[in-house]
């Protein structure tokens, strides 16, 4: 196996792209005849602060050990610089462009490049999802949109709807409460700050639904499986359905499991990713096995 780690904007990383991925490739075994694998780019959760390293490598080696070509992307974030949107976004598009035009060096089917988020990585991937041919996304690579698309996307535990997660929220009275030494904010005005550096503008509905992924569901959209947690309190699932609604409507090909129990950060559920979890890990690990089945289905593996 080869693993290497690359900036992904050029030779080296700079402040305005400070992005890189770490490439898990397999290596092509003497006297087989089995052909380029299909790829997956593996985007972590964190906040949008940083990037939860189970959510990267152990993902890595379940699809690698699954017959894929592994890459997790350390996108932007707002350690790295500026987590607005559409610079992560731009992040993942650049990779899937980048993937399909290192193709053969790196035994991908570049008709079979995935992409998997999860919570904050989600966000990332449902929106390249919805938007890779109508967003920026294609401009600011410099690619084609087909170049772009992935053939497919996993959304796990997915921040999809930040207006609905405003709302609730909101909703608690001590939202008004200052905050010590945030130099007198409320944290109403907290959570409108962080809105607003992630999502690139004010808070207000018409900017939240612009960027929502749910708004952005078209035909265009590529099969999609997206599951999560019933009980989960950081991305809850009541924000997951108008999503799949919408996906219903378009005639997009996906799946959705909302598991009773699990709430958030599972990553593939295993030992390598347990935290003195193991009953919620087990309440969820079905969905590995699952989202394979899925893109079997798609002929993606």
């Amino acid at each position: 196996m080869i693993i290497e780690q690359h900036a992904l904007w050029g030779e080296e990383t700079t402040p305005v792209y400070p992005a890189t991925y770490t490439a898990y490739l397999a290596d092509k075994l003497p006297n087989t005849t089995t052909g380029p694998r299909p790829a997956v780019i593996i985007c972590g959760g964190g906040g949008f602060t940083h990037i939860a390293a189970h959510e990267q490598e152990p993902v890595a080696f379940e699809f690698l050990n699954r017959g894929f070509q592994a890459f997790t992307l350390d996108y932007v974030t707002s350690s790295t610089g500026d987590v607005s949107y559409p610079n992560p976004q731009a992040d993942l598009a650049k990779m899937v462009a980048t993937v399909r035009l290192n193709a053969s060096e790196w035994n991908v089917d570049p008709e079979k490049v995935v992409a998997i988020g999860f919570s904050a990585g989600g966000f990332i991937c449902a929106s390249l999802a919805t938007e890779w041919k109508s967003g920026p996304f294609a401009g600011l690579t410099g690619a084609r949109p087909e170049d772009i698309r992935p053939d497919a996307a996993i959304l796990c535990y997915p921040v999809i709807d930040f207006a609905y997660l405003r709302d609730q929220q909101t909703r608690d009275p001590r939202i008004d409460l200052r905050v010590p030494k945030t130099g007198g904010k409320t944290g109403r005005d907290l959570l409108n700050d962080f809105l607003s550096m992630v999502t690139g503008g004010e808070a207000t509905d018409e900017h939240l639904a612009r960027i929502c992924p749910a708004t952005n569901v078209s035909r265009n959209t590529p099969p999609t499986f997206v599951w999560c947690a019933a009980d989960d309190k950081t991305a809850p699932a009541a924000q997951v359905y108008p999503f799949a609604r919408r996906m219903a409507e378009e005639g997009v090909v996906h799946e959705l499991h909302v598991f009773s129990e699990g709430a958030h950060g599972l990553s593939v559920a295993n030992r390598n990713t347990e935290s003195e979890n193991a009953e919620r890990q087990q309440a969820v690990h079905a969905w590995v096995d699952l989202a394979f089945d899925f893109l079997s289905r798609q002929g993606i593996c």
